[in-house]
């Protein structure tokens, strides 16, 4: 999922976890839920940057080792 898509889903999904704190005898809960949601949203953005930094270095050290064989370097 892209990162629209995941800040689109917490945005709803928080929307309505609020709306029914407004009716509910302990809104408690559902704030601490609504928090919750946005609180997994950034750690899954964050998460995804240094998986493709890993994968960057990866593909970094695969093509430095492929140009050493190649050559007298």
């Amino acid at each position: 999922m892209t990162g629209f898509g995941k800040f689109l889903a917490a945005t709803i999904v928080s929307f309505f976890l609020m709306i029914g704190a407004l009716g509910s005898d302990h809104p408690t809960f559902l704030i601490a839920l609504a928090l919750l949601v946005w609180i997994l949203f950034v750690w899954s953005i964050s998460s995804g940057s240094s998986k493709r930094n890993r994968e960057r270095d990866e593909q970094i050290r695969l093509f430095n080792s492929f140009i050493k064989s190649k050559g007298k370097f």
